[in-house]
């Protein structure tokens, strides 16, 4: 199991066994810490025994309680988890804050404890069976035990074709669960157990006497989280867009590595040069100049502008030998790894970014008028619904008002229908609403009930369903966590790189999922509180603008010039009998035989080239890595 895992250590491993119960590491060393762990870790009594991964960032809160002394490098994060293990038993998990996982064996209570942090720990997989518990942060190194299957979930790859979350505690393959973020498992002879350890608090406001309160607590707070995620063995770089998220983490790094001496790495993925611009009026195509601003706005801030060539086909089958799961993201891959490579050049193993931002630091307070009409204050909800208005027009307004203030409470299906009225969408009109989106053949789509379920968990219509309230949020939130854990993992071990974001931290998601919605919107103005808060750190175009990024602009521009490698990558699908089973192969043909004339509509060139050919081309590279073998031990 520990040799199916050596790409994502490199400085280290070592097992422990005892009375039929094993624990094993490949250890990467990020943080100065990081150089006095001895793992496995045993107690004095030699009763529990501790692996982990990742980072505890409240070293300073639990020293008291813990006797530990927090600012010393020679004592590691681990010290800390079996300490507060020893203090707390399972209620540790609780008490703990940062990106983690660990594994406790308790010889005394007979027991396995498995934690996994609500934000940035790795993936953890466990495996159930009559004899043994197994479980390892990658699923390859399950594979490696007798009698545990390598067969994919058939369900889990129809989820994942119609852009629905995932079941809990589900993987792409059978036999194989997940541990959720914010979730533990405790293991003995009674079976296994998975419980929530973090659940924030969603009814209760937080109530501040003044704005520049709320503007000064999340300062504070975020100043303080993004000091915590400083802590590295090598230079630090940063993801940097034009978007408030990254340029909020920047301006907030910068400083503090200035106080310390040390410079701060911004890599900016762009198009490829004489890309040729598509008419979308009010979007940012080219983030590389604005981002550069914000880059010059600091004395200690080094600006790289990444432009990858290629196209998201290239050499897939190094990323699949690592994830084990495609690449959600499909062109946006070229530039991700671009600056991956970039930043492995310059020895630079931490990478900030504001992934889960939108969720949470800049949320825009889509929120607030179902808010105000559910408090009886209808006239400020109508203010609000007409600073939104399109010039304040009577008949707009009442449309926003309307829907964000009583449709918004109509349950989920009578809201569709009364949306699908108004909005010439196609993924509105139809009942099987995945197929404009997705490459999943119809058939394998009705075997695997894919409307039936999605719609029992009121995942039908995931990307267009509303989110307004704080529970919304919360599961959109931990969604993207699910997908970023992953591909993250997968390029920790291929580049060296732990990325990190400010923006997905349990105490920043509490904090602003306790926020009023007033405190986000306000006026017509969305993200209100972070654009408040960043007024002097960042230029005035990105506190005030209302352009917005496109992921990867060139990205028909590459598939279109690549469309030999496309016609081949289909004749190699139509050799396999999992493919053929599973996408509409004869669809993604027709798609890429009018690569040469795509429809003038935007959207529509994105449902069919992004969302169908370019998302089947990924899933069947996946098909073929797996029936070809590869991960297997």
């Amino acid at each position: 199991m520990r040799s199916a895992l050596a790409a994502h250590g490199g400085d280290g491993s070592s097992t422990w066994t005892g009375n039929g119960r094993g624990l094993g590491l490949e250890l990467k060393r990020v943080t100065p810490e990081d150089l006095a762990e001895r793992q496995p870790l045993i107690s004095r009594d030699g009763q529990r025994v501790l692996v982990s991964d990742g980072r505890i960032d409240n070293r300073r809160e639990l020293a008291g309680e813990l006797g530990l002394a927090w600012e010393s490098p020679q004592i590691p994060d681990s010290a800390f988890i079996l300490a507060a293990y020893e203090r707390w038993g399972e209620d540790c998990a609780a008490r703990l804050v940062g990106s983690f996982s660990f594994a406790i064996w308790d010889e005394q209570c007979q027991r396995l404890l498995l934690a996994r942090s609500p934000f940035g720990a790795k993936t953890v997989f466990y495996h159930e069976a009559a004899e043994f518990v197994a479980f390892a942060t990658m699923p390859k190194a399950l594979f490696a035990l007798p009698g545990v299957p390598r067969r994919l979930s058939r369900q889990a790859i129809a989820d994942l074709l119609i852009l629905v979350p995932p079941e809990p505690g589900a993987s792409l393959y059978e036999g194989i669960n997940s541990l959720e973020p914010g979730h533990l498992l405790t293991a003995d002879r009674r079976g296994c157990r998975v419980r929530r350890f973090w659940s924030p608090e969603l009814r209760r406001e937080l109530r501040l006497s003044s704005d520049q309160e709320y503007v000064d607590a999340f300062t504070e707070l975020f100043d303080r989280v993004v000091a915590d995620q400083l802590r590295s063995l090598s230079p630090v770089g940063l993801l940097l867009s034009a978007g408030l998220d990254s340029t909020s983490v920047a301006a907030t790094a910068a400083p503090l590595l200035d106080k310390r001496g040390e410079r701060l790495t911004a890599f900016t993925g762009a198009p490829m040069i004489g890309f040729r611009e598509p008419d979308l009026p009010g979007w940012l195509l080219d983030e590389a100049p604005l981002a550069g601003e914000v880059a010059a706005g600091y004395r200690n801030v080094d600006h790289l502008v990444v432009r990858a060539p290629g196209v998201f086909l290239d050499d897939l089958d190094r990323f699949f030998d690592v994830a084990e799961t495609p690449y959600t993201g499909t062109a946006s891959r070229v530039w991700y790894e671009g600056i991956m490579a970039a930043a492995q050049r310059r020895d630079i193993s931490v990478l900030l970014t504001g992934k889960c931002g939108n969720y949470t630091v800049s949320w825009p307070g889509t929120g607030l008028i179902r808010s105000l009409v559910g408090q009886g204050r209808s006239r400020q909800a109508w203010r609000e619904a007409r600073a939104q208005a399109p010039a304040g027009g009577i008949r707009s307004t009442a449309r926003i008002f309307a829907r964000g203030g009583l449709v918004a409470r109509l349950p989920g299906h009578v809201q569709l229908a009364i949306t699908s009225r108004h909005y010439d969408d196609p993924l509105l009109s139809r009942e099987d609403w995945w197929s404009p989106l997705s490459p999943i053949h119809p058939e394998f789509a009705r075997e695997q009930r894919v409307g039936e379920r999605s719609r029992a968990r009121a995942c039908d219509r995931w990307l267009l369903r509303r989110v307004d309230t704080p529970a919304a949020r919360l599961r959109h939130l931990m969604d993207d966590v699910h997908h970023v854990s992953g591909i993250n993992g997968a390029y920790s071990a291929m580049y060296g790189v732990d990325i990190r974001d400010p923006t997905g931290d349990a105490r920043i998601a509490q904090f602003c999922l306790s926020l009023p919605e007033a405190q986000c919107s306000r006026q017509g103005t969305t993200r209100s509180l972070i654009r408040r808060a960043m007024a002097g750190r960042l230029p005035a175009e990105i506190v005030t603008g209302s352009r917005h990024g496109i992921d990867t602009a060139d990205w028909f521009e590459r598939l279109s010039d690549a469309r030999g490698v496309v016609q081949e990558e289909l004749r190699l699908l139509e050799r396999s009998e999992t493919a053929r089973a599973v996408l509409d192969l004869p669809r993604l043909r027709g798609l890429a035989d009018t690569l040469g004339s795509p429809p003038a509509d935007a959207y529509q060139r994105l449902l069919d080239y992004r969302h169908v050919l370019e998302r089947g081309l990924m899933a069947g590279r996946f098909l073929r890595w797996f029936e070809d073998g590869h991960s297997s031990v």
